[in-house]
C-alpha cells in the first residue's frame, strides 16, 4: 500500500497543478473576454483583475503576475483577430462546463468586468452570454444585464483627505451644483457613510425641496457604509461590490462627486481607483499639512510622504504599471487668510516642493466662512436663491459680496478641473 501511495501521490499532485493552471486561464480567459468587449481594457477593469487575483480564494495562491500575462495573452489574441481570440478564450472556458461551482465563480467575474467602469455596454452583455455558453449553461441561468443606453464619458471627482473637517462635503455638494447650473447630470457617492455628512447635507436639500420652498436642483445620491462582514477579504469584495453597483445607478451622469472617509480604510483606497481626479481639501496650517508629508517643523524641510500622500502615490504606481495614466491630483488650500502672513508664506514654500515631488497641482480653495456651515442646515449652496424674502438693508448687500467672492472661489476650482467639456452642458431653460 505505501508502495501504491508513493506512485499516486505524484500523479494526483501534478493533476491537482493542471486544474489549478486550468482555471486560471479559464478565469482569464473570461475576464479578457468581457474587458475587451468594447475595445482594449481600461485602467478600471485591470485594476478590478488585481482585487479579484487578491481576493478570489480558488486563485489567491497563484502568481499573480503569471495570470496578468495569461490575461494579456487573450486580450492581445482578441485585438489580433476577434474571431480567433474569442474562440480560443471559449475553448479554456468550456473546459469548466457542467463543473459544480465554477460557473458561478466565472460568471461573477464577467459581471464585475462588465460594470468595472460604472455601465454596462451591450457587447459587454454579449459577451457574459458568450461565457454563458461555453460553461453549457442554459439562457435561463445567465444573468441579463440591461444595456446602459444613456451611458457616455463619466468624470469621477473624489475628494480625499485622511482629516476631518477640511470641507470635502462642502466642496463635493458646491461642485456638485456648480455643475448642475452648467447643465451637467452630476451623481454624488457618500463612502464615508458612518459619518455620512455629505448625505446628510443632501437629505437638507431634500427636505427643503420637499417642503416646496425652492425648485433646487439634487444630484443623484448613493450612501455606502463600511461592510459588517468579519472576514476582511468578504468584506473588502462587499464594499467594492456596493461601490460598483452604485456607479451603476449613477451611469448616464456626466459627472460623479465622492466623498471619502477622514481616515485610511479599505472605502478610501477604492475611492482612489475609481478617480479621474482627486482634490485634497487642506486647511492652511502646518499640522494639516502631515496629511500629505512628514515635516521637520523645526528646519521646516520635507522628511516623507505621510500615509495618505503614499497611498495616492501607491495608486499612481499601480495606474503607470498597468499602462495607464496618473490620477489628475488637485490639493485645493482652504481657509485662507486674507494677510500675508510669515507662515502663509512659508506653507506655499513648502507645499509647492511637495507639488513638485508627488505629483499634485496647486489650487487656493475655500475661504473661512461662516456662511458655509448655515447653509449646510439649510440644504443650500452659494448657487442657490437665498431663503426667504429680499432684504436691502446694508448687513445683507456686505453678505451677498460675501457670498459672490465665496461662490467666485468655487467656480475658479471648478474651472481648476481642466475637463474640456465642463461648460459643453446646456444651461437649464
Amino acid at each position: 500500500m505505501e508502495f501504491l501511495r508513493r506512485l499516486t501521490e505524484p500523479a494526483a499532485a501534478k493533476a491537482a497543478r493542471e486544474r489549478t493552471r486550468a482555471l486560471v486561464e479559464a478565469a482569464m480567459a473570461t475576464a479578457a473576454l468581457v474587458a475587451s468587449a468594447d475595445g482594449p481594457a481600461g485602467l478600471a477593469q485591470r485594476l478590478l483583475l488585481d482585487q479579484i487575483l487578491d481576493s478570489v480564494e480558488s486563485l489567491r495562491g497563484n502568481d499573480p503576475h503569471v495570470a496578468v500575462e495569461i490575461f494579456n495573452g487573450f486580450a492581445r489574441a482578441i485585438s489580433e483577430s476577434a474571431e480567433v481570440g474569442r474562440a480560443r478564450a471559449s475553448t479554456a472556458i468550456s473546459e469548466f462546463a457542467g463543473a459544480p461551482d465554477t460557473p458561478r465563480l466565472l460568471l461573477h467575474i464577467a459581471n464585475a468586468m462588465a460594470t468595472a467602469q460604472g455601465g454596462t455596454s451591450a457587447n459587454a452583455t454579449a459577451e457574459i452570454a458568450r461565457v454563458s455558453k461555453a460553461l453549457g449553461l442554459p439562457e435561463e441561468e445567465t444573468p441579463i444585464l440591461e444595456p446602459d443606453a444613456e451611458a457616455g464619458p463619466c468624470t469621477v471627482i473624489v475628494l480625499g483627505n485622511e482629516k476631518g473637517g477640511t470641507g470635502k462635503s462642502t466642496t463635493a455638494l458646491h461642485l456638485a451644483v456648480c455643475l448642475m447650473a452648467r447643465g451637467h447630470k452630476v451623481g454624488t457617492i457618500d463612502l464615508d457613510g458612518h459619518q455620512g455628512t455629505l448625505s446628510r447635507y443632501i437629505a437638507n436639500r431634500v427636505k427643503l425641496v420637499e417642503r416646496g420652498g425652492q425648485a433646487l436642483p439634487v444630484p443623484q445620491h448613493r450612501r455606502i457604509v463600511p461592510s459588517n462582514l468579519r472576514d476582511r477579504v468578504a468584506a473588502h469584495a462587499d464594499e467594492r461590490a456596493e461601490l460598483q453597483s452604485a456607479f451603476k445607478l449613477l451611469r448616464g451622469c456626466r459627472f460623479v462627486l465622492v466623498d471619502t472617509p477622514g481616515s485610511h480604510t479599505h472605502l478610501s483606497r477604492l475611492g482612489l481607483e475609481f478617480a479621474d481626479t482627486l482634490i485634497t481639501p487642506l486647511n492652511d496650517s502646518f499640522l494639516d499639512i502631515d496629511v500629505l508629508a512628514r515635516i521637520d517643523h523645526g528646519r521646516r524641510e520635507i522628511v516623507e510622504p505621510s500615509a495618505y500622500g503614499r497611498m495616492v502615490l501607491d495608486e499612481n504606481d499601480r495606474r503607470r504599471a498597468a499602462g495607464g495614466e496618473a490620477l489628475d491630483w488637485i490639493v485645493m488650500r482652504n481657509r485662507l487668510a486674507h494677510i500675508d502672513a510669515r507662515n502663509t508664506r512659508e506653507m506655499d514654500r513648502l507645499l509647492r516642493q511637495l507639488g513638485d515631488r508627488m505629483g499634485f497641482r496647486l489650487r487656493p480653495g475655500l475661504s473661512e466662512r461662516v456662511v458655509f456651515r448655515e447653509l449646510f442646515y439649510k440644504g443650500l449652496t452659494l448657487f442657490d436663491p437665498p431663503a426667504g424674502g429680499d432684504d436691502t438693508g446694508t448687513g445683507a448687500a456686505r453678505a451677498l459680496a460675501g457670498h459672490c467672492r465665496a461662490r467666485r472661489e468655487v467656480e475658479d476650482l471648478t474651472a481648476a478641473l481642466g475637463q474640456d467639456s465642463v461648460e459643453a452642458g446646456q444651461a437649464p431653460v
